[in-house]
């Protein structure tokens, strides 16, 4: 939550106005900049409004049916944004004025915004003091005398600081236990901590490996208010950057803890899907784009984007059922070999080079499970390898007894496209019929897809 504004702000409902809507007086006169009014879906911002400034000595923007409950923010061209909170639609007035440190806004009275601004004070006393322990923890030398002593009295640190933190929001609950503050943002920035329950602290010896299981505890996601601010996604793209395991199995069971929940809000369900995607479309991780689409997909009708759909479609080649797209592709001695070959109960084309470093620690994992499967599991390697000597060396130094084919062109090779590849090593697994079931970027992922089949 530290790249969210602070701010005073407060609500007052105003008899003046001739509709609803928010005025805001201009006690400074930015002339010439754009002032826009938008409101919260997760980090997204959905613009409503916008007026150029031309002097006036107050602006109005009139409520409509797209103005709901939840975090709103009001921008002024680029030089300031303010954040503030609208519950049913309650009339706002608002200063926008000069400060010491830049512009400044302030609205009068209201108690939604009278915690919402009680909690934003909190937030950043609690971000400056956790600011100043990361960096004392960070710059701990090892060779500091008492190093481990020293370490564990920074983690006592951050405890009590957090509890502190805590126990300030469960006040500012008591305080205003109705507003939308304490009823949805609360429970989106209180940190559970493993010191609270003697089970969890008996069951993890660190913070992060607690984090990695409980960091999510406090939030109802059954609410689909949790949606309605920036917090939630903030609290997930930190999830996925600090506590999450970095494998590929660890990688899905974080996924799996955010959509596997059956209490879930369907419009949460379908924001959780839309972070994802755009999430792992970014990091041109199609293989999570993949296993989302085929895991938690389907056929439910969920609210998405128009983007979601348009990356799922773009970096998803395969939907259950599927065909192995058919190809030729030339082995060892030049024969071409098809896919149409793969006889498996169970079938992979995986694509590799021998100057892949992770390749060449999973492609022998690959080997050892197709050795052991004896002959139930077919395997067709596709290598990109664009030296021939290098890619027969290759097989033979692994003992790769499986159809390896290779046409020499690399990155340039017509089985990229057809595939969706992009990076390697990248598998498929296909069942008896050679129809699709899934994706996987090591052989982990893979694995995990071929204890699903063989359940089946």
């Amino acid at each position: 939550m530290k790249n969210i504004l602070l701010l005073p702000l407060l609500l007052v409902s105003l008899a003046s106005f001739g509709q609803n809507g928010i005025k805001l007086v201009m006690d400074t006169k930015p002339v010439g900049s754009t002032i826009k009014l938008s409101k919260y879906l997760g980090d997204m911002q959905i613009a409503l409004d916008s007026v150029r400034y031309r002097g006036e000595a107050e602006i109005n923007f009139a409520y409509d049916k797209r103005f709901t409950d939840g975090v709103y923010v009001i921008e002024v061209a680029t030089l300031e944004s303010f954040q503030f909170i609208l519950i049913k639609q309650e009339n706002i007035t608002a200063h926008i004025y000069e400060s010491g440190k830049g512009m400044a806004f302030k609205a009068d009275g209201s108690k939604e915004n009278d915690a919402f601004n009680i909690m934003m004070n909190l937030s950043d006393v609690y971000s400056k003091s956790m600011d100043t322990l990361t960096f004392a923890m960070e710059y701990l030398s090892p060779f500091v005398p008492r190093h481990a002593a020293v370490s564990d009295s920074l983690n006592k640190v951050y405890h009590r600081v957090a509890e502190s933190y805590n126990n300030s929001l469960g006040l500012l609950n008591n305080l205003f236990p109705e507003s939308y503050t304490a009823q949805v943002l609360v429970q989106l920035d209180k940190i559970p901590l493993r010191i609270q329950k003697p089970e969890w602290d008996k069951a993890f010896d660190n913070d992060p490996a607690f984090s990695h299981v409980h960091y999510f505890d406090y939030i109802d996601f059954s609410d689909a208010r949790i949606i309605t601010s920036p917090f939630l996604s903030n609290k997930i793209l930190e999830y996925l950057y600090s506590y999450t395991e970095r494998s590929e199995i660890g990688i899905q069971k974080a996924v799996d803890l955010l959509l596997g929940r059956p209490e879930t809000d369907p419009k949460v369900q379908a924001f959780l899907i839309d972070l994802l995607i755009d999430f792992f479309t970014d990091k041109e991780a199609s293989e999570y784009v993949d296993y989302v689409n085929r895991k938690y997909l389907g056929s439910c009708d969920l609210p998405l984007s128009k983007e979601t759909l348009a990356n799922i479609s773009k970096m998803v080649k395969f939907q259950a059922g599927s065909e192995i797209p058919k190809m030729k592709i030339p082995n060892e001695t030049g024969h071409y070999i098809p896919t149409s070959a793969l006889t498996g109960k169970i079938n992979v084309v995986v694509f590799w080079s021998s100057g892949c470093s992770h390749c060449i620690r999973e492609v022998p994992k690959l080997k050892a499970l197709f050795d052991n499967m004896k002959g139930d599991l077919g395997v067709y390697a596709i290598s990109l390898d664009t030296s021939k000597t290098d890619w027969v060396d290759a097989i033979k130094a692994h003992d790769l007894d499986w159809y390896n084919v290779n046409d020499l062109k690399g990155w340039k090779s017509e089985s990229l496209e057809k595939f969706g590849v992009t990076s390697t090593p990248a598998l498929f697994l296909f069942d008896e019929n050679q129809r699709w079931i899934g994706r996987a970027s090591s052989f982990d992922g893979l694995y995990e897809l071929v204890l699903e089949q063989l359940k089946e």
